[in-house]
């Protein structure tokens, strides 16, 4: 409609507009609080305190190696952990919407602006949790007296979010469609197969297990344990090709996500 003002001059048509931006800041605003940030802040917490724990208590003679092998095992569980981080991040957001979401589809700008903003505002609150993660770890290896362990830490915590992104926003549509049993039960699927499948040949059929692969050449373990010598799994010129692979499938699944949110009856 168009609207008059104050000096009676008719004003620029009037239409609800919305930028990504501002939905985006929004929904961070909303996920700083209950489950979104005690997923986000627990598992480095716990994971760096696991490892601090194991490592520096150990006798001089066996300390390097139970720092090595512990800390192979920090990288590859926040790895195998990241399908439920996911599920739970789709979790909070949905329950932290739901009352939004009844005011803004009310509002005449496409319904897919709010999961495109949910998932960039998640995936913040996530490299967040991972960039914490990072900090903690290199700080217990310059106490440990690894110094090269600390610049390596890095790409082991980020890589698995980068790899974790379809999985998010799957957990996010599925959360749109049936509510948080259908987030739950994906990031649970998810974390149960990934962890199996990721250290297997066959690991790129399931884009769960893709960050638990993403992070091998830096942990340099599997779910069995070390990889013998020569093994082609900890190489590490895959990992442009998942990185490239996620990116791709996350493009995907918002396409087809935004395609299933504007139609849907609310």
């Amino acid at each position: 409609m168009t609207t008059t003002g104050a000096t009676g001059k008719p004003c620029e048509r009037a239409r609800d507009d919305p930028s990504y931006v501002l939905l985006s800041a929004m929904a961070l605003s909303r996920l700083r609080h209950g489950l979104p940030l005690w997923t986000a802040a627990v598992p480095p917490l716990v994971l760096a305190a696991l490892l601090a724990v194991t490592a520096f208590p150990a006798s001089a003679e066996v300390r390097d190696a139970v720092w090595d092998r512990w800390l192979s095992f920090t990288l590859f569980l926040w790895a195998a952990l990241a399908p439920m981080a996911a599920g739970l991040f789709a979790v909070g957001a949905h329950q932290a919407d739901e009352e939004a979401k009844r005011v803004m589809y009310g509002y005449g700008f496409p319904r897919h602006r709010l999961l495109a903003a949910t998932a960039a505002a998640a995936t913040a609150l996530w490299t967040a949790s991972a960039l914490l993660l990072t900090a903690l770890v290199a700080a217990a290896a310059l106490i440990h007296g690894s110094p090269g362990d600390a610049a390596a830490v890095l790409p082991g915590t980020l890589l698995p979010v980068l790899a974790a992104l379809p999985t998010l926003v799957l957990c996010l549509v599925a959360a749109e469609a049936w509510g948080v049993a259908g987030a739950a039960c994906t990031g649970v699927a998810g974390l149960l197969f990934g962890a199996l499948i990721g250290d297997k040949p066959y690991w790129w059929v399931f884009p769960p297990a893709w960050p638990t692969r993403s992070v091998i050449p830096f942990a340099e373990t599997g779910g069995l344990g070390y990889f013998p010598p020569g093994h082609p799994m900890p190489d590490p010129s895959i990992l442009p090709a998942v990185a490239g692979a996620s990116a791709a499938l996350t493009a995907a699944l918002l396409i087809a996500g935004a395609y299933y949110t504007d139609r849907r009856e609310v």
